[in-house]
């Protein structure tokens, strides 16, 4: 959820006096360039250089006053981003053990040269050799390979680079293959139930010309800054780890020391990308846990509470029915109050007494706390009695043989 909080400058105005700012701005998850940036957009006057040491020392600092804004400013304060996971958190002591020795590792590495007897080595020798040349130098091939993407000159130090790296990879535990995804050849390091891509790629460096050349080679040409330059391989390489997207990672690259010293440490750095993979695959997969339950959890809710609006509708239904026989009894006991007061005959076998009859039947029938005594109505369904009166042999549907007589029961 998006923090939309907003500065307050005398707030802060009193922080940047009293902490200093590198303790701030880690306090706000920003930096202090970021927070120094904060503090003139609110006109926040801040300490100058030897401030803070000079009242450590104990010495008087002035504090310069906080000057009125000339106009309102707004601004809000950023989402601090969540602290990196520590690997120790995220892996075992032992896994943790082979990322350190790794990693001591660096700079007294030699590569093997055994490793150049590996299977995924011998296969890409030999798909280089009938490798083409890119319009800057780069060797590609359509054979199934290693990814190696270099020039010719650098092909036999990339290749033992590579050796290294799979013998290293294998040698902490872990193997090395070669796959083809999305019509893209891929060497990916299966390590702790995650795979890295990963693969040797050298630089391309831009070389100024004094004039253009004439010719074929002008379409290696280019113009920057209005001055002819073209692309060459430069001979450094680099260990590069690809996202899923294809973008960049990570890279290990020559520098103050060559690719060949730094192995260890790019084989420590896949396995460090392997542990944060294998973290965030499992905070997912407990999220999707979580997930699932409360929608099971909803589920239910939504099946009890659909339960108990069915059991108050039909109590509902049930009370309306009592009220409804109670209606019916009350006016069959006036009726039958009236009549008797008019000299009327109630019992059973006159006509009115019969009706008496029916109509406590009827009232029966409506009331769910008793049983409901028979009715000619039950012999036709509720949709044959809703209907024209075809029951599908001819059928109709009889009229009622008694009809309320008229109001007897008054005087006449």
């Amino acid at each position: 959820m998006a923090n939309y909080e907003t500065w307050n400058r005398d707030e802060l105005y009193g922080e940047v006096w009293s902490t200093p700012m590198k303790t701030l701005a880690a306090k706000y998850g920003i930096s202090d360039v970021g927070l120094a940036k904060v503090c003139r957009k609110l006109m926040i006057p801040l300490p100058g250089r030897g401030h803070w040491a000079k009242k450590e020392a104990g010495q008087n600092v002035k504090q310069l006053p906080l000057p009125p804004l000339k106009e309102k400013v707004v601004l809000y304060k950023p989402t601090p981003r969540p602290p990196a996971p520590k690997l120790g958190d995220l892996a075992t002591p032992p896994e943790l053990a082979i990322v350190e020795r790794l990693e001591r590792a660096s700079g007294e590495f030699e590569l093997m040269r055994g490793s150049l007897s590996h299977p995924l080595i011998m296969q890409a020798r030999a798909a280089f050799k009938n490798a083409e040349t890119s319009d800057h130098g780069i060797l590609w091939t359509r054979e199934t390979c290693l990814d190696i993407r270099v020039s010719k000159n650098s092909l036999e130090r990339a290749i033992r680079i590579m050796a290294g790296l799979i013998s290293t990879i294998e040698e902490a535990g872990f193997f090395v293959s070669v796959e083809t995804r999305e019509r893209k050849t891929q060497t990916v390091a299966k390590i702790h139930g995650e795979e890295i891509r990963f693969g040797l790629v050298e630089k391309i460096s831009r070389i100024d010309l004094a004039a253009a050349p004439q010719g074929g080679m002008l379409e290696r040409v280019l113009k920057y800054g209005g001055k002819p330059v073209t692309e060459e391989p430069s001979g450094k390489l680099s260990t590069t780890v690809w996202t899923s997207y294809g973008s960049d990672r990570r890279r290990w690259s020559d520098g103050k020391s060559p690719l060949e010293e730094q192995v260890p440490n790019v084989v420590g750095g896949l396995i460090r990308f392997a542990l944060i993979d294998r973290a965030k695959e499992r905070e997912r997969a407990a999220e999707e846990r979580e997930r699932q339950r409360r929608a099971e959890e909803w589920a239910k809710l939504e099946a009890a509470v659909k339960a108990e609006k069915s059991k108050v509708r039909a109590l509902e239904e049930a009370a309306a029915k009592w009220s409804r026989a109670e209606q019916i009894r009350s006016f069959v006991s006036a009726a039958r109050t009236s009549a008797v007061q008019n000299g009327q005959a109630v019992e059973p076998g006159t006509q009115f007494g019969d009706w008496i009859i029916w109509a406590e039947r009827q009232a029966d029938r409506l009331d769910p706390l008793k049983e409901s005594p028979p009715s000619i109505i039950d012999r036709i369904s509720d949709s044959e009695s809703e209907s024209t009166g075809y029951s599908g042999y001819g059928y109709q549907k009889p009229e009622h043989p008694f009809r309320f007589p008229k109001p007897i029961w008054r005087a006449t």
